[in-house]
């Protein structure tokens, strides 16, 4: 007879959101372990992973879990992962549909919320183009499932915020996530890199976008969230890589000169990717 996770004693930890894209063994995850908000564009695929606490417990055999989400934005009702929707699964991501998680994949190996819970075995599940499942979960285990979630359908346009719980089959919330999804619209940054007195092209430079403050005189911020080499030709170029439409970056241009080298630009606004 099947025995669902809360009722075998075990428990559920929060969750965390990757941007797909990291490759095989590894995960780019976008928040700390203890939970906060990130921000993902249109076209990217998300990672959203959830762990679970199998300490102290009975076996739960056949126990079922699933991924819900909703639009927190619009106060909306939550519903399950599907092929459709504002969420809904990717078919193609660093996921392999029912692939074991390893170790150096994992959303974080702690027991956040399960008070005196702990374990002494590590184990996971990928679901890519999928989203159910059923698993037995025995004791000790630490289990991490992650989901590949597309955001193409997603409400970008108003910057629309999300949020995810695991749940079991009769819909009894096992836990319901701390870090939500905010989904924007991808931008770009285009241009030509010019010599000193920006009276003519200077080709084949090395453009950087960094995050930016905005401020005057403007510093970067944050990572490093694309680059790329302009134009041997003519010197044009065109950044996206992570750049969100709307925001503001700091450029940084550099060539096999000592001429070349820029201390920085003046605050540059991404504008919508088409």
């Amino acid at each position: 007879m099947a025995v669902e996770l809360l009722a075998a004693g075990g428990c559920g930890n929060d969750n965390r959101i990757a941007r797909d894209g990291a490759g095989a063994g590894a995960r780019d995850w976008l928040d700390d372990v203890s939970a906060a908000n990130v921000t993902l564009h249109q076209l990217d695929i998300a990672i959203v992973a959830f762990n679970i606490d199998a300490d102290d417990m009975n076996d739960a055999t056949d126990a079922t879990f699933k991924l819900q989400w909703r639009n927190v934005s619009d106060a909306g009702s939550f519903a399950d992962l599907a092929s459709t929707g504002e969420m809904k699964w990717a078919s193609s991501s660093d996921l392999v549909d029912d692939a074991t998680v390893i170790e150096a994949e994992e959303s974080g190996a702690n027991s956040i919320n399960c008070t005196g819970k702990g374990w002494s075995r590590r184990d996971g599940l990928e679901k890519e183009g999928a989203n159910g499942f059923t698993r037995t979960i025995t004791q000790d285990a630490h289990e991490d499932f992650q989901w590949a979630v597309a955001l193409d359908d997603a409400d970008h346009a108003n910057g629309d915020q999300y949020e995810f719980r695991l749940t079991q089959s009769d819909a009894t919330v096992i836990k319901l996530g701390t870090t939500k999804l905010t989904v924007v619209t991808a931008g770009k940054i285009a241009g030509t890199t010019k010599d000193d007195d920006r009276s003519a092209a200077e080709v084949s430079v090395i453009v950087t976008a960094i995050e930016s403050d905005g401020g005057s005189p403007e510093k970067p911020t944050g990572p490093v969230v694309a680059q790329t080499t302009s134009d041997g030709g003519d010197g044009t170029y065109s950044l996206e890589g992570n750049i969100l439409s709307g925001s503001v970056y700091f450029l940084h241009g550099w060539a096999d000169k000592a001429s070349d080298l820029s201390d920085g630009s003046p605050p540059v606004t991404a504008v919508d990717r088409v």
